[in-house]
């Protein structure tokens, strides 16, 4: 017997051709549709719910000891457990302490991959899109972080589903704009930290810290992120972030970009530079886009941070390290590696893999620092192909 009800359409086609940003957000509108009682007479899957209400509040993931029984309460995983444990048919799986695994492969090494029972799907669903150490980030880069460390029939479709039903990000992201002009591709450097991006974005709400200001750092290999809440946009700010949160951590770089604020300009920042040797390069007056990469993220970043800001925007601050994490762990399309994982030759570990299970046999090879060092060599290497890629395909 289907039921009538009003819901909310997430995702109208026609806002792909507006022009405006207010049209998108004014397309929300409700419609009334059909639901079925038997979701299985339709040949359409319902996606997972998002649950607003629920999100701030810390989500109860059922632990490593309950997945063996998990996977015997879904019907497809348990028919491939009771073929394994008496045959190798299937020899891409392989059942470790009663969980599942899938073997595949990715850009630089084997990988086994934890197959997620179907009671699991919306847990994992929602903490590595929802959380705010995911950052509501689209669906590309939350596919990538899912098929990364998990697998289950149809993870594709699912996810994909799950994001275009996403009331948050289709209420407050922005459509990409057109760039201006032609692009001028600026040469990815050779190491980590070379070359940077420096900006400064402000003023924001004063907050319960009494922050004001956010000042990012962006490495032009890895695309890392390095952000920091300030009280105030001046100069000595802006020199203990280069200070402490680049140099001292990172080492100094040798070429640094940004505008011509007059912080930037200032003695102390040019004092700072010169001891480092440090060449201090300055984006054209009025044109922020030569700093283009710092600019594109500081968009990202505004997005992100909308997405979990209270009502009297006051939190924001407490946030920016959750969003910092997210982006710093996406893979970035235009160098196809997360900047965490250029940065350290490993992918990251998130709240959720220390929960769940993992198959973490080769933790313990002997060599594994030599195969890091190669993997982080390689993967470099890498990004510096594909950012030169995807600077030619722009550029034309």
């Amino acid at each position: 017997m289907p039921i009538l009800c009003c819901g909310m359409d997430d995702q109208p086609v026609w806002c792909k051709s507006t022009d405006t940003i207010r049209l998108s957000r004014d397309a929300l509108t409700h419609r009334v549709t059909i639901l079925y009682d038997n979701a299985q007479a339709t040949d359409l899957e319902i996606p997972l719910k998002h649950d607003d209400s629920a999100e701030d509040s810390f989500e109860v993931i059922p632990c490593e000891l309950m997945v063996p029984t998990l996977n015997l309460k879904d019907p497809k995983l348990k028919s491939i457990i009771k073929v394994l444990k008496r045959s190798d048919e299937y020899q891409n799986y392989i059942l470790k302490d009663g969980v599942l695994y899938k073997k595949t492969f990715g850009p630089l090494a084997q990988q086994w991959l934890l197959v997620v029972p179907k009671h699991l799907r919306g847990d994992i669903l929602r903490s590595l899109h929802d959380a705010p150490t995911a950052g509501h980030l689209g669906f590309a880069k939350t596919y990538d972080r899912i098929r990364r460390k998990y697998y289950w029939p149809g993870l594709y479709g699912s996810t994909r589903r799950y994001i275009s039903h996403c009331k948050k990000c289709q209420r407050r992201k922005t459509p990409p704009q057109i760039p201006p002009g032609r692009l001028q591709p600026i040469e990815p450097p050779d190491i980590p930290f070379a070359k940077v991006g420096i900006d400064l974005l402000g003023r924001f709400p004063v907050t319960r810290s009494g922050n004001r200001w956010i000042i990012v750092c962006t490495d032009y290999l890895t695309r890392f992120t390095v952000t920091k809440a300030l009280p105030t946009g001046e100069a000595i700010e802006v020199a203990k972030f280069i200070v402490e949160e680049i140099i001292l951590k990172h080492g100094s770089p040798k070429e640094m970009i940004s505008d011509r604020g007059r912080t930037f300009l200032s003695n102390l920042v040019k004092t700072i530079n010169e001891l480092c040797q440090t060449s201090h390069l300055l984006t054209t007056a009025y044109h922020p886009q030569t700093n283009g990469l710092t600019e594109r993220f500081n968009k990202t970043l505004a997005d992100m941070l909308s997405m979990y800001n209270d009502v009297e925007q006051k939190n924001w601050d407490t946030v920016l390290p959750f969003m910092t994490f997210a982006y710093n762990s996406a893979k970035q399309n235009c160098t196809g590696f997360s900047p965490f994982f250029l940065i350290h030759g490993r992918n990251i570990t998130t709240p959720l893999d220390v929960i769940l299970p993992h198959n973490n046999d080769q933790d313990h090879d002997d060599s594994y620092v030599q195969q890091l060092i190669t993997r982080s060599e390689e993967a470099r290497q890498l990004a510096k192909i594909h950012i030169k890629d995807a600077q030619a395909s722009d550029k034309r």
